[in-house]
């Protein structure tokens, strides 16, 4: 395949100029006052450029994501995402739905009152608990322990958390 210098000149910018657009943090978002982000794709087939939108995000003041919507190459969607947040910033609900937008599942998270998560439950689409996870901490705030339940509360796995100093 042979690339013009015209071309990778172009190609060479693209990825130059959209470098720090990869990794937009909240507060980034946040102070530019971004409201949505539109991502497009340009994939080149047989020598012709097709262009499609990918994603389609939108943040609230806060710059937290509050939905998110992936499109396949024919440009319908493939799957949604909408998330709710506390007084916060902590986010409190995680619903996912599907290219009929039916809900496929939703998560819900609790916290402390030091913002730590304390707990979180997945529920399928009928609203059934699949499983449910709490969280523990010591007197310094460090995680120290994770367990996770099935919907029947029948203990899964327990992960814990050593912490070492210097």
């Amino acid at each position: 395949m042979k690339i013009t210098y015209f071309r990778f000149i172009s190609l060479f910018l693209a990825m130059l100029l959209s470098y720090p657009l990869f990794a937009q943090s909240k507060k980034d978002i946040r102070n530019a006052k971004i409201a949505s982000e539109t991502t497009t794709v340009t994939q080149t087939d047989n020598g012709k450029d097709i262009t499609y939108k990918e994603t389609y995000t939108i943040y609230d003041k806060n710059g937290n994501v509050t939905e998110q919507t992936e499109y396949n190459k024919e440009g319908a969607v493939k799957r949604k995402e909408s998330n709710k947040y506390n007084a916060d910033n902590d986010k409190t609900e995680e619903v996912v739905f599907d290219a009929k937008e039916k809900t496929t599942r939703k998560t819900s998270f609790t916290y402390n009152v030091d913002g730590s998560k304390t707990g979180e439950i997945e529920y399928d689409e009928k609203g059934i608990i699949l499983k449910q996870s709490t969280y523990t901490y010591n007197n310094k705030g460090l995680k120290t322990e994770k367990k996770t339940f099935d919907g029947k509360k029948k203990l899964l796995s327990t992960k814990k958390y050593n912490y070492t100093t210097r």
